[in-house]
């Protein structure tokens, strides 16, 4: 199998074009800085959408950490409940 994976290594298809780290830094550097910045009427259009999406995330986690505690703790009674039940009937 290692000798599959260096054949594949030595193959040409895994080269980058010459000029490929030049082209990539300058597309980088094209790339807007901030993009939660104001357009050109004043409004920030992006910081509502990530807000948006952090407080559904947030619900998201809240949601899941209760549910699985609330079933944590239901298995957890089932357990002393059930070892409370085998030992008075001994």
């Amino acid at each position: 199998m290692n000798d599959d994976l260096d054949a594949l290594l030595r193959d040409d298809f895994l080269r980058p074009p010459p000029n490929f780290s030049r082209d990539v830094m300058q597309r980088i550097e094209q790339l807007p800085r901030h993009a939660h910045r104001a357009d050109a009427r004043g409004t920030a259009s992006v910081r509502p959408r990530a807000s948006l999406w952090r407080r559904m995330r947030w619900l998201a986690t809240v949601t899941g950490l209760v549910g699985s505690g609330m079933l944590g703790l239901s298995q957890l009674a089932g357990f002393v409940f059930g070892l409370w039940i085998a030992s008075s009937a001994i």
